[in-house]
């Protein structure tokens, strides 16, 4: 995907109650590992990112210090998140509350796993690495609107989803079983999975990150 690929603007509304002379700041909240470290894949899209943009890009990991405001700016709050978990639901809005309370004019965007345009993007990669028996592991989530979400995504991606923690056990039940993961970084369940020759996660797909990358070079 490129910015000429995007032939309906992805951010109509935004664009419309943004000054044509001035751009957002982008802060993008992103899990983070143990003691706020952030995979390189991370840091180098925001890098990337920046050198397309004119106006700040940030990162900050939920497991790290909140980085400093940029005030000359409007503050898009993008949360990097697949699912629709606690992360998405309490600790990003908490996030904007803080940032409010700061002073800053924030605009919080819906995480990303409830983009259509980003499941087209990982749908397309996928249907490049399908074996026999692939099926596709994510993050083990609770009960209720998770179900509902993954039920249409298992839909939408015409594959079965199973659940980090259920692996061991589909594994067993489906000797020929080729797990593609469905995470953004390495984490814990990329690096095990690599150990049975699963893919890298999303964002080290070259069509993806490029993908990403242009859909968010368009914001306002």
């Amino acid at each position: 995907m490129t910015p000429g690929d995007l032939v309906v603007d992805p951010w109509p509304l935004l664009r419309n109650r943004s000054s044509a002379s001035q751009q957002f700041a982008i802060r993008m909240v992103v899990h983070g590992r143990a003691g706020g470290v952030v995979p390189s894949c991370l840091s180098s899209f925001v890098d990337e990112l920046q050198g397309k943009r004119s106006a700040p890009v940030q990162l900050q990991a939920l497991t790290a210090e909140e980085c400093p405001l940029a005030p000359d700016y409007p503050l898009l709050l993008l949360p990097l998140l697949l699912w629709p978990g606690a992360h998405a639901r309490a600790d990003v809005p908490a996030i904007r509350q803080r940032l409010c309370t700061d002073g800053a004019r924030v605009t919080m965007l819906p995480f990303l796993g409830a983009w259509p345009l980003w499941w087209g993007l990982v749908a397309s990669s996928v249907q490049r690495q399908l074996e026999p028996g692939s099926v596709l592991v994510h993050h083990p989530l609770r009960e209720g609107v998770a179900d509902r979400f993954l039920t249409m995504l298992s839909v939408s991606l015409t594959l079965p989803l199973v659940s980090f923690d259920r692996w061991p056990e589909y594994q067993t039940q489906h000797a020929d079983a080729r797990p593609i993961p469905l995470a953004l970084a390495p984490n814990r369940m990329t690096e095990s999975l690599r150990q049975v020759g699963a893919p890298p996660p999303l964002l080290e797909h070259s069509s993806i990150r490029e993908g990403l990358l242009d859909l968010l070079a368009c914001l306002p």
